[in-house]
């Protein structure tokens, strides 16, 4: 039976607020204490690019900052991905397992910082994708530094979202300076209220 609280966007099911899952999580679990306590709609683009510009099948694919996973799910969902979530905030996990189970996939979970990733973590992964992770002056160094080790352990291809931050535009000019990479303005179909910018880099040398 068809849930009021429960939204479908991009081919995945959503849990509301107003779930009883969600509810039941937030009375029992410890709360995430890092951001990762809603669904944030840059999220939502980056689906929408992968919706028009799919990805081959069984791609590895790390969800960084991954909140409750949705970009994960989506990519096991529609690709088959081989997945790994991965948060610092380990609260937000039980988001995670709730929403796999509702829309019938399998996503490994890691906790770890951006600083935590090392070359071998990035070696076995091809594509990273991350929504809403460079809200902090802190995080565009962080991620400067995450991306040079991503493009040299040989990740394909980086897809990040935002909704046009001014720490996200500051790393999205160190990457063009450095890396073959696109920003542009970009808009979900499905959910007329993200609205914002993707930043895709491409790594060349990547076999």
């Amino acid at each position: 039976m068809k849930s009021p609280h429960v939204r479908s966007i991009h081919g995945i099911r959503i849990l509301k607020n107003k779930h009883q899952t969600i509810k039941r999580l937030r009375k029992e679990e410890p709360a995430p204490t890092l951001y990762g306590d809603q669904v944030w709609h840059s999220s939502f683009l980056i689906m929408e690019y992968l919706t028009q510009h799919p990805l081959p099948l069984r791609q590895r694919i790390m969800d960084i900052g991954c909140g409750w996973g949705l970009l994960g799910i989506y990519c096991a969902k529609h690709f088959a991905g081989d997945i790994v979530s991965v948060d610092a905030d380990s609260g937000v996990f039980p988001y995670v397992r709730s929403h796999e189970a509702l829309n019938d996939v399998s996503v490994r979970t890691e906790r770890a910082t951006f600083n935590d990733l090392k070359h071998a973590d990035f070696a076995a992964q091809d594509l990273i994708v991350g929504a809403d992770i460079c809200f902090w002056p802190s995080m565009v160094k962080e991620l400067k530094s995450l991306i040079s080790r991503a493009m040299l352990a040989g990740v394909k291809k980086i897809i990040l979202a935002d909704p046009g931050r001014t720490t996200f535009l500051q790393l999205a000019e160190h990457c063009k300076e450095n890396y073959i990479t696109r920003l542009e303005p970009w808009q979900s179909q499905e959910q007329t209220t993200s609205k914002g910018m993707l930043l895709i880099i491409d790594n060349p040398l990547a076999a």
